[in-house]
């Protein structure tokens, strides 16, 4: 049995042995808004892993197992990009024309002086260990290594924990977007852009 109480490491990237439980995790953090674009499950899991950039992704590896993941968008990268023409191939022309659609609208794009949080996840049994503040103090670094002077991040409105632990770090909000037409269908009907300077 694995020790629970063995060191985290937190560093930037992880190996390909880390690939497929990466995929996995933002999937269980991020599936209900990426169904239907690249759903279900079984298929969208394809593309996230795919699309995977270590390079994009602040990694918590506890016992040689990825428990923890913090995407950024960083130079016009991401830590997981699926294009249309992937999505296409995968679902043929007319379902992925319509599901890159939907992709586009889940898109974000950074300021110029920021660096943009893409998702932060911790596997459900190391939760409440420190292990997603550890992640975000360590973008804050990143962020500092590459002249950016905020980091930007969005939380929906049916994740209070996350936002207390966001103001918590400093993180104040910048506005609130409602989409109440589409919370039966991505499991939130407002997204809140919080900002927190890291000079």
């Amino acid at each position: 049995m694995a020790d629970p109480d063995a060191p985290v490491q937190i560093g930037i990237g992880f190996g390909p042995e880390h690939r497929e439980a990466a995929a996995n995790l933002y999937w269980n953090a991020f599936g209900r808004k990426l169904d239907h674009a690249i759903g279900p499950r079984e298929r969208g899991l394809g593309l996230i892993e795919q699309g995977l950039d270590p390079s994009r992704a602040v990694a918590a590896i506890q016992n040689r197992e990825l428990v923890g993941l913090a995407g950024f968008n960083l130079e016009g990268k991401a830590l997981t990009t699926i294009r249309a023409r992937d999505i296409i191939k995968e679902f043929g022309l007319w379902s992925g024309i319509r599901r890159s659609a939907w992709a586009s609208i889940l898109h974000r794009k950074p300021g110029a002086d920021q660096l943009l949080m893409d998702g932060i996840v911790v596997r459900a049994d190391r939760r409440g260990h420190g292990i997603g503040t550890k992640m975000l103090f360590r973008l804050f670094d990143v962020a500092l290594a590459h002249d950016k002077s905020v980091v930007r991040l969005d939380v929906v409105d049916t994740n209070p924990a996350a936002r207390h632990l966001y103001e918590g770090l400093g993180f104040v909000q910048i506005k609130t977007e409602k989409v109440p037409f589409l919370s039966r269908v991505i499991g939130f009907s407002a997204a809140t852009t919080m900002e927190r300077p890291v000079n």
